[in-house]
């Protein structure tokens, strides 16, 4: 076995017991089930943004073709990798808690935004009108049973997946200062 296989193993075997503790862990204590994310931005120049979320910074951008100088994925393609990546992470977590041994996993994921709704031309949505996207899981397991319930979970556990197809509550102002 090469070092790059143990390797990988030890992350996977890392990865089956902390999904596993923290399912007992909110089984065990339903106070547990309740997590809140937070990001903080601030508009730095023209359309690029500066985003910081647990120590992390990222940044955002539009296109230079929507008014942007193109220095990073503008807000819509990040929800497009963030739904295409929950899909990977939803997948993996599963699939370990099922035994399912994972060659690799790949999604690709489009929206179709209409302008005149972002543009206030028209009452479209400014939002997408559509997304799609198609993920390809490569594996050896065989067991039909198995490979549904991983289906499964990845269409109905995917909290971006959830967050893009239905409403969510959501609640915020807008303050001036001067």
């Amino acid at each position: 076995m090469s070092t790059i296989t143990t390797e990988i193993n030890s992350i996977d075997q890392k990865l089956n017991e902390t999904i596993s503790n923290l399912i007992n862990h909110v089984k065990n204590n339903p106070s547990a089930k309740d997590v809140t994310f937070a990001v903080d931005s601030k508009l730095d120049r023209g359309f690029r943004s500066e985003i910081n979320v647990r120590g992390f910074q990222f940044i955002v951008d539009e296109p230079e073709s929507l008014g942007g100088e193109n220095e990073a994925p503008n807000p819509v393609e990040y929800v497009l990798g963030a739904l295409a990546s929950c899909q990977e992470i939803v997948i993996k977590a599963y699939a370990g808690q099922l035994g399912i041994d994972l060659k690799s996993i790949k999604v690709e994921a489009s929206g179709d935004l209409d302008l005149q709704g972002f543009f206030n031309l028209s009452d479209k949505r400014p939002g997408f009108n559509n997304v799609k996207y198609k993920t390809v899981i490569s594996t050896d397991e065989t067991n039909p049973a198995k490979l549904q319930l991983l289906k499964d979970f990845s269409t109905d556990r995917c909290p971006v997946l959830d967050i893009i197809s239905n409403p969510v509550p959501v609640t915020g102002e807008v303050v001036y200062v001067s």
